[in-house]
This record gives C-alpha cells, sequence and structure tokens, in this order.
C-alpha cells in the first residue's frame, strides 16, 4: 500500500508501533539550486522524527540519508527524538563533481589580466547530459600574473572537494526490555547479518582478502543488503 501526502500529515494519521521500519530520503537543508523544497528545515525537525518514532515498533531501525555537509544536524534531531544512533553507512560513488571557484582565474581576473588558452578539457563519463559531455567545461588557460601563478591549482568554496559519500543515518527506537522478549513480541530489533557473511565466506575461498579489495567488491552490496534485511 502507497500513502501519498505529506509525511507529518500522513504519519499523524497512522497506528503508534505500526511500522516495522523506515528508510527515507529527507532533503539535505542545503539550498539546491534555490530550491525551496531543500531549504524548509524539516529534516531537522524533531516533530517529524518524533513521528517517525511513535509509528515505528520498539526495536525497529530508521534509515535517514544524508548530506555531508548537514549529516550532523540530521542525525542531532533524530537522536534528539528518542532514537538511538548507531555507526553511520556510508554510500560511497564516483559520480559527484566539485563546485569550487578556481582562486588562480580569480586573481587573474581581479588584476584584469587575460589568460591565453592553452588547451581543450579533459572530458570524463559519458552519457546523455550536456554536463556530462563536457559542453560546459572551460578551455585550459594559462596564469597570466605571478599572483595567479603562485596560487594555480587553488579552489576556494564549500564543496572545493570532490563528493563521494553519502552518510546514511542508522537509528533505532529503543526496545520494549530485553531485546529477545522484544523481539518475539514486535518482530524487530535484530539484523540478519547472514547474506553478508556470506560475501565474506566467497571472497575467502577465491583467496580474496585485502581489506580493499573486500571493500570495492562489496560498497554497493552492503548498501543493498542493509536495506534489504531490515525492511525483511
Amino acid at each position: 500500500m502507497i500513502l501519498r501526502g505529506d509525511c507529518r500529515e500522513r504519519m499523524a494519521e497512522m497506528e503508534e508501533n505500526s511500522v516495522d521500519a523506515i528508510v527515507c530520503d529527507p532533503p539535505y537543508e542545503l539550498g539546491f539550486m534555490g530550491m525551496k523544497w531543500d531549504g524548509s528545515g524539516i529534516a531537522y525537525d524533531q516533530e517529524v522524527w518524533r513521528q517517525a518514532w511513535r509509528v515505528l515498533k520498539p526495536g525497529g531501525y530508521l534509515l535517514a540519508f544524508g548530506g555531508t555537509r548537514s549529516y550532523h544536524r540530521l542525525a542531532c534531531a533524530i537522536e534528539d527524538a528518542g532514537f538511538v544512533l548507531h555507526p553511520m553507512i556510508g554510500w560511497c560513488y564516483g559520480s559527484g563533481f566539485p563546485k569550487a571557484t578556481n582562486l588562480s582565474k580569480m586573481l587573474d581576473k581581479a588584476a584584469g589580466a587575460e589568460r591565453k588558452v592553452i588547451g581543450e578539457p579533459t572530458r570524463h563519463g559519458g552519457g546523455d547530459s550536456q554536463i556530462m559531455k563536457g559542453d560546459y567545461d572551460p578551455p585550459i588557460t594559462a596564469p597570466a600574473t605571478d599572483a595567479a601563478r603562485q596560487w594555480d591549482g587553488w579552489y576556494y568554496g564549500r564543496q572545493s572537494l570532490k563528493p563521494a559519500l553519502e552518510p546514511i543515518c542508522v537509528a533505532q527506537k529503543p526496545p520494549e526490555g530485553r531485546m529477545v522478549d522484544n523481539v518475539r513480541k514486535w518482530g524487530c530489533g535484530a539484523v540478519d547479518m547472514t547474506p553478508i557473511n556470506n560475501i565474506h565466506r566467497r571472497l575467502l575461498k577465491f583467496g580474496i582478502v585485502s581489506d580493499v579489495v573486500d571493500f570495492c567488491h562489496t560498497q554497493k552490496t552492503y548498501m543493498y543488503l542493509s536495506i534489504y534485511v531490515l525492511l525483511g
């Protein structure tokens, strides 16, 4: 069954202790491209998470996707609503791109100096997107002033580094009494690790035991299995 509408209104209509698990992707509250929905404050609203806590069964898990610059406020709001925080899950990816200002170019611009074009940009990725095709990449230019040459390769801004991680808050509603009794009553509270353990056994069988290789081969699988086992 799919319920459409404002989550705050729909959760208020639901019975308490009626949901096994919650997986959500609230706004990162960064004001992405000036969009109002990404700056409403709903992700930091404790009342939203109190409603989630109310409808979740004791011992049930909540997974909330967050942004690297705002995850801490999301996690604090969830914890303050009554949840117990577990170690976060890190969804690693390689499709992000930095959004930074080239300091060398800004120094030349401030000096009124014109930069010489010395090459075309190296294009990465693919797809139909104009950005992915590189149509928006500026040509490669050489610094024109001493200051620009001194700071060539330096960037500034709130996202100068390439984003490659999406933190996922893992939280749990406290159980009623002992966990064994809670699981018997509500069917919530434990995590099935069998699928992940089986992955390790297969890697060991083929002699793949390096931590680096282990991570590279299973990062997406860990993410998938973590959500799968919680939803049952």
